[in-house]
């Protein structure tokens, strides 16, 4: 009964417009400045490249203070230094040096990030490694073991270990996953364990942390990142693309900008939910 009252409420209010109206100054602001991150800083973990690097340029872009973080040093200093010339303020990005597999490596990270700016606004847990094994390899509980290190434990910890902050801010987590599509790879048992255990915890974390913390996943289909391009030939990724909806395949940007919204004011009413993006693959 009192379900059905909330499903009527909901109902009368879209057809009608005197139940609820949104003044006008307000929604304006909802629109204009929603994706502005002036004064906010964001932390992308794994972005000295791929999807990463996109994302942290673009919150830089949008005037955000941002730490690039990946385990070279050089590949860090080259994202930091175009994504200063991107920021409206030329902003000065944070460079940490940290391998997720180590600890101590994910405390450093976010003792240097609060040290440095004394708050968080966003966490985007993004990196992660794809190693692969099979039931029948003798390395498969290693493998298993380094998976989820990086792809699970450590956004675990980094959650753990933030949330006080994002807290005082109202802040923001985006977990990357990713999509699980009909045909299955023997191999991949480690990455889509941790794939489950990152939409899973999505979920649990939203209940854990609400109501000042949103948290929601990004889970991307085919991306065409440099890593990719090496993985596959020219003719395999035209093959992938055929099987897609919209008959090409994601760029980074396309992760980039769904992050950028969920993390924005625009999807202030918005946790513990999945964003799928993946030009529709997965609805054949």
């Amino acid at each position: 009964m009192y379900f059905n009252k909330i499903v009527l409420f909901i109902t009368i209010s879209i057809v009608s417009a005197n139940i609820i109206r949104v003044p006008t100054n307000i929604e304006h602001n909802w629109r204009s400045n929603g994706r502005n991150f002036t004064g906010k800083v964001v932390l992308v973990t794994g972005s000295s490249s791929g999807i990463g690097e996109i994302t942290t340029k673009e919150f830089s872009r949008l005037g955000a203070s941002v730490v690039v973080t990946g385990r070279n040093a050089t590949d860090i200093s080259r994202v930091a230094k175009e994504a200063q010339q991107l920021s409206p303020y030329k902003l000065k990005p944070l460079e940490i040096v940290a391998d997720l597999a180590k600890p101590d490596d994910v405390n450093r990270l976010v003792n240097e990030t609060i040290e440095t700016f004394g708050k968080l606004d966003v966490l985007v847990n993004n990196a992660a490694i794809g190693l692969l094994a099979t039931i029948d390899d003798k390395n498969l509980t290693d493998v298993f073991d380094a998976v989820m290190a990086v792809n699970l434990r450590a956004p675990l910890q980094l959650i753990q270990l933030v949330h006080p902050y994002l807290n005082t801010t109202n802040g923001s987590i985006i977990n990357m996953g990713g999509i699980r599509d009909s045909s299955i790879d023997i191999r991949a048992v480690p990455i889509g364990v941790a794939k489950v255990g990152i939409d899973y915890s999505v979920k649990v974390l939203a209940v854990a942390l609400g109501p000042r913390i949103r948290i929601n996943a990004v889970d991307p289909g085919p991306i065409l990142t440099e890593s990719l391009k090496k993985y596959l030939t020219p003719e395999e990724l035209d093959a992938i693309a055929r099987q897609i909806p919209l008959k090409r395949i994601g760029q980074p940007i396309d992760v980039a900008n769904g992050v950028v919204y969920l993390a924005s004011d625009d999807a202030r009413y918005i946790t513990g939910t999945n964003l799928v993006i993946d030009g529709g693959l997965t609805v054949i």
